[in-house]
């Protein structure tokens, strides 16, 4: 009987031994989870950063061609100003 209970004794250190083997190795297995499903999201959040600044870039391309455009219009305006002036001076002067 003593024999019984000694083998009981060590079957339920061995069976809470086993339960806590299995519960640390559940504890382990959710904080990989969670670790895995942070830098999942962050991988996430950096490629959509990423894809937005190369969106903004190209965007920006096309305004800084826009504004070179721009530029170049109002240099060929201030010629046609100039030139208009220029002509009215001229005009002006040889009536008088």
């Amino acid at each position: 009987m003593i024999d019984q209970l000694i083998q009981q004794g060590v079957q339920q250190m061995t069976d809470e031994s086993r339960f806590d083997d299995i519960y640390l190795r559940l504890n382990e297995l959710t904080q990989d989870v969670i670790q895995a499903g942070t830098i999942g999201t962050s991988q996430v959040a950096i490629a959509r950063t990423l894809s937005l600044a190369t969106g903004l870039a190209s965007d920006m391309r096309e305004v800084k061609a826009d504004i070179r455009e721009m530029k170049a219009d109002i240099r060929n305006l201030n010629a046609g100003v100039e030139e208009i002036l220029r002509l009215l001076r001229g005009g002006s002067g040889s009536q008088t």
